[in-house]
């Protein structure tokens, strides 16, 4: 009986034992979970820590961006270490430079940053003269200004006698410098022409090519044709400089015409002082008007 009893009391402290040691895991599991909770809450406020202190730095970089630019706009627009000082011309053959520096206006002592480069070319190429221009800054105070001029080509008169480049240009009135170049005459109205403005007709400028050519002729080498003249019926008429031989031909079929002069320049020069007019306007044939003898 003895042994029994001691038995069942063995028995219940065991239980006991088990019973504690079940509470004493849920306390512990209670605690591991505070723990986990308690360094969630920590990783979340570290990391906002962390985002914030990454923002505020940004912040601060790109201020300090945005002050350093403007700083560095006000001094580069303002500093007289970018006042133009100089600016060089270069191309011009026929046109004083002042002429070009009044045509382009006040450049020096201005801040280099702040002129307009287009604003500047345009003014030069309004030039009636100017065919190309090229502007560009050398930091830190110059202008380089590089233009190319039209090339005095030929006499056009319409209201007076204009000075024209090669593509029918108006480049200035006539000047006694000019008074070589050929003339060509054609018809025109009554209004100005404006200096710069393209006012050849069509077939200008191929007939006055086509002068260039006679005139390497040996048929004209002692009397050259320096007269182009377009009537209203589109034909042009060629004289020679003393006046005495003129030359007509079709203004739509120049070169044509000429061709067909190669073909008999040999013959007539043997005779040439002798012809008063040729006529090649006619479609396939040529007509010689000689000199009335007396």
């Amino acid at each position: 009986m003895a042994y029994a009893l001691a038995e069942q009391k063995k028995s219940g402290g065991s239980w006991r034992v088990l019973r504690l040691q079940k509470r004493n895991k849920r306390k512990k599991g209670r605690n591991v979970r505070d723990s986990s909770e308690d360094s969630s809450l920590y990783l979340t406020v570290s990391a906002f820590a962390k985002n914030l202190l990454d923002w505020f730095t940004k912040l601060l970089l790109a201020g300090a961006v945005v002050y350093g630019g403007l700083a560095g706009y006000q001094y580069a627009t303002t500093s007289p270490q970018f006042e133009v000082s100089a600016v060089t011309l270069s191309g011009n053959q026929t046109l004083p430079k002042k002429e070009l520096h009044d045509w382009l206006g006040p450049v020096t002592g201005e801040n280099i940053f702040l002129l307009n480069l287009g604003d500047l070319s345009s003014r030069l190429a309004r030039h009636p003269w100017i065919q190309t221009v090229s502007v560009r800054k050398i930091f830190p105070q110059n202008i380089v200004v590089e233009v190319t001029e039209r090339k005095p080509y030929a006499r056009l008169k319409l209201d007076e006698i204009y000075v024209m480049d090669n593509f029918g240009f108006l480049l200035s009135p006539e000047t006694q410098a000019y008074s070589h170049l050929p003339l060509i005459i054609q018809p025109w109205s009554d209004k100005k022409p404006t200096l710069g403005e393209n006012v050849a007709l069509e077939g200008v400028i191929e007939s006055l090519k086509n002068m260039q050519y006679l005139n390497k002729l040996p048929f004209f080498a002692d009397n050259p044709i320096k007269t182009s003249e377009i009537d209203d019926i589109f034909r042009i008429t060629f004289t020679t400089r003393d006046g005495n031989l003129k030359i007509y031909a079709g203004l739509e079929t120049i070169e044509q015409d000429v061709k067909n002069f190669l073909l008999i320049s040999d013959t007539l020069a043997k005779d040439k002082n002798n012809i008063k007019y040729i006529d090649l306007s006619f479609k396939d044939k040529i007509v010689v008007q000689q000199k009335t003898r007396l």
